[in-house]
């Protein structure tokens, strides 16, 4: 399991994002404080969003691929 910081400014942000986690078969969620959403939930991210501090929880330990297709979102850093 990998957490990476997040970034969704808008609803447009939100609709590619759910459709760019939506590809991958592995578990993923989304944090916000001590809520924590699937990051597949269209609905789910509306609750919490839009915000730039959101963090992703990757439940997978081969997930490069992943952050190359998140990369848009990340926020500042980027870690593999």
């Amino acid at each position: 399991m990998k957490r990476y910081p997040i970034c969704l400014n808008s609803i447009d942000e939100v609709t590619a994002f759910v459709k760019a986690v939506s590809q991958y078969d592995c578990d993923m969620d989304l944090c916000k404080g001590s809520a924590v959403i699937d990051a597949k939930s269209f609905l789910g991210i509306l609750t919490i969003c839009p915000d730039n501090d959101l963090e992703l929880i990757i439940h997978d330990n081969d997930h490069k691929e992943i952050l190359d297709s998140l990369s848009s979102f990340l926020h500042d850093q980027k870690t593999a």
